[in-house]
């Protein structure tokens, strides 16, 4: 499975807060082709994967698999509540019809004073809302807002994808499109994660991976503090 470069931005800062929070025991929520899972058991992290897709929960257990990954199950159920260190939202609060409500569900499945961490894509950013299936774009008073609702505070925000995600924008909506057209149907939800999967573009892993991106994790952490990415990961603690 190609990762794509946003994907990879996305992912190092996403593991430099988990480290810098000590989690141990993880549960991702929409967990899509379950590869950060596996990123994560690298890391000495353990959990649950969860996706409402059968689809998606199919794959992430063959990349587990693949990947000799056994710190990390695929649930075809909602997690178990309070026995985690930390809640994965990735990309996912945009698909919620009741983003308040999905957070206090995920908050449930904390340990006290436990963490969520969650991405989303940031109004403006450049993305056709028709290729990612609709998905809600959010600014970053919005974001925090949801988080006060639903219990969380200590909300922090860290800009990333700047300025070489910003660049690919344009080349991830073709990629979409000709997707799109190859399919003759719209985009399901279920499907935007899996997107990458294709045996056609990993040849493209020669260039998108995490050795060549090594420069641009640096470069993104410069400029942390800024709404220049196109968007962010989100760190919240549980209230009580």
């Amino acid at each position: 499975m190609l990762l794509p470069p946003r994907y990879l931005l996305r992912e190092h800062v996403v593991v430099g807060v988990l480290e810098a929070l000590g989690a141990r025991s993880v549960a991702e929520v929409g967990c899509g082709a379950g590869e950060i899972l596996v990123a994560l058991e690298g890391k000495g992290l353990t959990g649950v994967g969860y996706d409402v897709s059968a689809q998606a929960r199919a794959h992430a257990r063959r990349r587990l698999s693949e990947a000799d990954c056994k710190g990390f199950v695929i649930s075809e159920a909602w997690p178990s509540p309070g026995v985690f260190d930390v809640v994965l939202l990735l990309e996912v609060l945009g698909y919620a019809d009741d983003p308040v409500a999905l957070l206090t569900r995920c908050r449930d499945l904390l340990r006290p004073h436990g963490h969520v961490v969650l991405s989303y894509a940031r109004s403006g950013a450049g993305y056709d809302p028709r290729i990612v299936a609709g998905m809600r774009f959010y600014d970053r008073d919005q974001v925090t807002n949801l988080l006060e609702q639903a219990g969380f505070v200590d909300v922090r925000q860290i800009n990333y994808g700047f300025p070489l995600a910003n660049l690919l924008v344009g080349l991830n909506n073709l990629a979409y499109r000709v997707r799109l057209a190859r399919r003759g149907r719209p985009l399901e939800v279920e499907d935007t994660g899996l997107v990458y999967s294709s045996n056609l573009l990993r040849p493209l892993g020669l260039v998108s991976n995490r050795l060549v991106l090594t420069p641009f994790f640096a470069i993104q952490r410069l400029f942390s503090a800024t709404n220049l990415g196109n968007g962010y990961v989100v760190c919240a603690k549980a209230v009580g």
